[in-house]
């Protein structure tokens, strides 16, 4: 059974400006099988976000890189869909703890964004989990809520954070997507 616990990181999207990137298809993309291979660390079970995913590697850069980099990592991040979360909140990342090495998180994505605004939310909380992966010694709520009571911002609610890495990676997504 798996243990859901109440610290989480909120995905709060700004979709201010910023300068847009440039266009990536499969092929140009040396991770391109990023979310065929075995052994892949960003994970789905849901069609509309596996295609969302494909989409993400396609038009940000930014997007495929933070999916190479979690790939690279020893974070597996499960990326579902919800149809709600607390107010204000469109998405968050969850730790899930096991009794063994594999670290796991759960990013959380409320179900009634357009499709840019969700690439663009997974891409934040990617940013999160490549953070986590960065914190060896992040392997349960108690590790989660001290790294981001050192490196996040305070949220509206309790054990509630965010980063302006994450915030700054979610609104390059979003220019990428609209450049």
């Amino acid at each position: 059974m798996i243990a859901w616990l109440p610290v989480f990181l909120s995905g709060v999207l700004s979709l201010s400006p910023v300068p847009s990137g440039t266009e990536v298809s499969d092929a140009s993309v040396p991770y391109g099988a990023a979310l065929t291979e075995p052994l892949r660390r960003v994970r789905s079970v849901d069609p509309q976000i596996i295609g969302l995913l494909r989409e993400g590697l396609k038009r940000s850069v930014t997007f495929a890189d933070l999916v190479a980099a979690v790939n690279a990592s020893d974070v597996i991040v499960y990326i579902q869909r919800v149809h709600q979360l607390a107010p204000t909140i469109a998405g968050q990342l969850v730790i899930v703890p096991v009794p063994h090495e594999q670290r796991y998180v759960r990013i959380q994505i409320i179900n009634q964004l357009s499709p840019e605004d969700t690439i663009a939310l997974i891409g934040h909380e990617l940013r999160h989990a490549l953070e986590v992966a960065a914190a060896p010694e992040v392997r349960d709520q108690k590790g989660l809520m001290a790294l981001y009571q050192r490196i996040g911002e305070p949220g509206g609610r309790v054990h509630s954070y965010d980063t302006r890495a994450a915030q700054n990676t979610g609104r390059r997504v979003r220019s990428e997507l609209a450049g």
